[in-house]
């Protein structure tokens, strides 16, 4: 009977909590749903009167009362699930902690080409054609051709490039009848049956007639960006920091991607309202160093095929996790010149705590006068450079403001290590147990 009073008890307090709008009720709502901590390290959670916590795991020795609420003391790696309970009766949320050994990488800052695909042209848009009796034609639109398609072939030939495909065309369709133009779309092989449109070649009455799809083709290159950092002992790498987008702004699907060694020859500086840019050159296949794998929202990652080219940062350092990250001076290493990796210094202005991966977890601003001076702070090609604070790397650049080019965002290196698999694979090093450091979670 008294337990039952208890338990109708805490249902009431529950709900005249939850009716009132209490600020620190609801405050429970920004605790992670999935924290990472290094193998001993502690972590506080700062609970709410009547609220307990429980380790699912049974473990006795993880999960500490203390003073200021519960801490966490792992020792051993491995998963622990934690559930927050109101009055210890009424499940609330629950909280997934993963115990993960220190992974250390070499941070990047070289400039990269990115390949999508080393097969093909990019369909960038289609558009209508005026035919030679005045009548508009959409012969690619009409085939089902879309927008980020790759055209691998066309009539069975390997397309080179724009202008080889658009001879190609231009060539076969003096036949006046249909062709088969051998496209990929999610990583699938499609033939697709498409009659040319004849239009005028505009030059004159009898000049031969042109034939065209209506299609405007790209090379398959996503321009310049920044190498974050690799990994000697597995091969893999992490760039970009975001996710490379087709022309109509989706995922771009990557299939036999690669990245390339870049010289930058020539910077456009940031203006308030203008980003600024890199420019850069590289041989396509020729200056390959790894594969992509991987395009997501983080960055894209693969495996090195081949050497990176070395820089006076060329040396191993940690991976700080998120909780780490503070405000205050730090420095990017980036390429503004040829090849060569150089070092400037930013201010971390703030840091957003996030409850689930996600990108922009990072503002910085750019206080290095030589770089202000050559780019106006943050300019695009930079996407990728590695932020590092007090010797570790804290997170990548990926954005600017586009009113204000000193500033712009970062993501957290712990995004990109967990979609580059690193925190599975560990490093040569093994779990390293470090000095107890206290960090805090809110809930008020």
């Amino acid at each position: 009977m008294g337990s039952s009073r208890r338990r109708i008890a805490a249902v009431l307090i529950f709900i005249i909590l939850l009716a009132s709008g209490s600020f620190f009720f609801f405050s429970f709502l920004k605790l992670p749903v999935h924290m990472r901590l290094l193998a001993g390290q502690e972590q506080l959670l700062q609970v709410l009167p009547l609220f307990t916590v429980k380790d699912l795991t049974g473990s006795n020795e993880i999960l500490v009362r203390t003073d200021e609420g519960f801490t966490l003391r792992p020792q051993e790696l491995g998963r622990v699930d934690l559930e927050f309970r109101f009055m210890d009766l009424i499940p609330f949320r629950q909280m997934v902690v993963d115990v993960v050994p220190q992974v250390y990488v070499r941070p990047g800052g070289q400039a990269v080409g990115i390949l999508l695909t080393t097969r093909g042209l990019i369909v960038s848009r289609t558009f209508p054609v005026m035919g030679v009796d005045g009548r508009e034609y959409y012969p690619a639109r009409d085939a089902g051709i879309l927008p980020g398609d790759i055209i691998e072939e066309i009539a069975g030939e390997p397309v080179r490039s724009v202008q080889h495909g658009a001879a190609l065309i231009d060539k076969l369709g003096q036949s006046r009848r249909e062709i088969v133009v051998t496209i990929r779309r999610e990583g699938k092989r499609l033939p697709v049956r498409i009659r040319p449109a004849e239009v005028d070649s505009g030059r004159g009455r009898n000049a031969s007639p042109r034939y065209m799809l209506g299609i405007v083709l790209e090379e398959p290159t996503a321009g310049v960006g920044t190498l974050t950092f690799y990994h000697p002992a597995s091969g893999k790498y992490g760039a970009l920091g975001h996710l490379i987008t087709t022309p109509t702004s989706s995922p771009a699907f990557v299939e036999d991607g690669r990245i390339v060694r870049a010289q930058i020859s020539e910077i456009r500086r940031g203006l308030r309202g203008s980003p600024g840019e890199k420019r850069g050159t590289f041989r396509s296949e020729q200056d390959s160093i790894g594969t992509i794998e991987k395009n997501t929202k983080f960055g894209i990652f693969g495996r090195l095929t081949s050497s990176v080219l070395p820089s006076q940062w060329d040396r191993e350092v940690p991976v700080a996790l998120a909780s780490h990250v503070q405000l205050g001076p730090a420095e990017i290493l980036t390429v503004i010149d040829g090849e060569r990796v150089e070092s400037f210094a930013v201010e971390i202005i703030k840091v957003n705590a996030q409850s689930r991966p996600d990108d922009k977890g990072i503002i910085l601003k750019v206080t290095d006068e030589r770089l202000l001076s050559r780019t106006g702070g943050i300019i695009q090609g930079m996407s990728g450079s590695p932020i590092l604070q007090n010797g570790a790397l804290v997170g990548a650049v990926t954005h600017v403001f586009v009113n204000d080019p000193q500033r712009g965002y970062g993501i957290f290196a712990e995004w990109m290590l967990h979609e580059a698999g690193l925190w599975a694979a560990g490093s040569k090093r093994g779990a390293q147990i470090h000095p107890p450091v206290q960090t805090e979670v809110l809930a008020s």
